[in-house]
């Protein structure tokens, strides 16, 4: 972007280049630290809590500068529940309940606004927020792929333009899909209404052929193909063929996690390589199996079924929007079931996690890339399987869901369809 300005006096940056810059100009000398939650963290729990509880607080705290930067502890509370930031029952007993974690993020964030010479990557937006450093520089501001941030973020940007200046918000609110982390999925239409804003719709795709287009309309209704756009191809294969069909280069998309890894060693067993995206699911599914222990499958499934169990049971007691968080410990669940196929020890079980889940969808290696919706958001490919029975039309970001995994073809959209629905193929 830098090098398509041909204005000498635009300048293009992240809000966290923005963001670290006004905390250098306050705080001479600052420094990177990745460690400094971690450091804050344990500091506002007590150095001798133990690690797990310390590590929660530094996660919890992330969520509250990102969401909620001026946020109370019971605000952090909520967070904790919303964003499945909670101990388990265990360590409740011992007295690290939710309410303690709060205390302790709401601590941490409160030190990580005094100079100690560091901030991290958070740092960077909450900081500059929270202690009000930024100024308004600008005459115009223009903030790309709004839908996507935070309410930190998005207040960073608009204190930046001067009064009397221009706000241009570019954003796309039907690829609203990252509520789960964080992202104010409201923010184009509050934006709008804030400022008063004109709107310029942008509702023709350069990307996708005639006949995505068209499956993409049924959510999408203004959603408009290119005149010179091919006609493409949009079919149906069954799954016990998908195996069969699929090439390296294309992309096997789900609304959930758990049907990509069975359909993953399905792939590899037929000698296709394949991986499942996504390092950072690997870590957290290792994670669950080392705490909950076991050196055999069979003792190890019997645990995993009795902490999905009390996981659930305990999310619908203190969640008041329990349902995201029950789907999402079904899903861990789920993939772990998954993974657990045709093994007899759990050292086995950590090897393939390890060996499947990559940050694969960037790389320049010939594989099928087994994927989230929202791993693959950005991303493109001439060929793209949907397992279908995966998407659910049931609210607005469910909708904007599958209306992203529609638009990722570039060329052939291939609904994969359950065996029942064999007979119809």
């Amino acid at each position: 972007m830098v090098t398509k300005l041909k204005n000498p006096a635009a300048t293009a940056k992240t809000l966290h280049a923005l963001g670290f810059a006004a905390v250098k100009t306050y705080w001479k000398g600052t420094a990177l630290d990745k460690d400094r939650a971690l450091t804050l963290a344990r500091r506002a729990a007590g150095h001798e809590s133990p690690d797990p509880m310390i590590k929660l607080v530094r996660k919890l705290a992330a969520f509250g500068k990102n969401v909620a930067p001026f946020g109370s502890v019971a605000d952090l509370v909520e967070l904790a529940i919303q964003f499945e930031v909670e101990p388990d029952a265990e360590w409740s007993k011992s007295g690290w309940d939710t309410e303690t974690v709060a205390r302790c993020a709401h601590e941490a964030m409160r030190l990580a606004t005094q100079r100690d010479g560091t901030v991290d990557f958070d740092d960077m937006i909450f900081v500059p927020v929270a202690m009000k450093m930024v100024h308004p520089r600008y005459n115009l501001v223009v903030i790309d792929e709004a839908q996507d941030m935070n309410l930190t973020q998005l207040l960073l940007a608009q204190k930046l333009v001067r009064k009397g200046g221009r706000t241009v918000v570019v954003g796309d609110d039907r690829q609203a899909i990252y509520g789960f982390r964080g992202a104010d999925s409201k923010s184009l239409d509050r934006l709008k209404s804030e400022l008063s804003a004109v709107e310029f719709p942008l509702t023709t795709t350069y990307r996708c052929p005639k006949k995505v287009v068209a499956l993409a309309q049924q959510l999408v209704p203004d959603y408009k193909a290119a005149d010179t756009a091919p006609a493409g191809i949009v079919r149906d294969v069954s799954e016990s063929k998908l195996a069969e069909v699929a090439t390296p280069g294309c992309f096997i998309l789900s609304r959930k996690n758990a049907p990509l890894v069975s359909t993953c060693i399905k792939l590899l067993k037929r000698g296709k390589r394949a991986k499942v995206e996504g390092k950072d699911i690997g870590r957290s599914l290792l994670t669950i199996v080392k705490k909950l222990g076991g050196t055999t499958i069979e003792s190890f499934l019997s645990k995993l079924a009795a902490w999905e169990e009390r996981e659930t049971q305990r999310t619908r007691l203190a969640a008041k929007d329990p349902e995201p968080v029950i789907e999402r410990i079904a899903d861990q669940a789920g993939m772990l079931v998954a993974l657990c196929e045709d093994l007899l020890t759990t050292k086995e079980l950590e090897s393939r996690i390890e060996n499947l889940f990559d940050d694969a969808a960037e790389s320049t290696q010939p594989l099928i890339i087994c994927s989230s919706v929202h791993k693959a958001k950005g991303l493109e490919r001439e060929r793209v399987f949907l397992l279908k029975d995966t998407f659910s039309r049931t609210g607005t970001e469910e909708c904007n869901i599958e209306y992203v995994a529609i638009t990722r073809a570039k060329h052939e959209l291939v609904w994969v369809v359950n065996q029942r629905k064999d007979q119809l193929i």
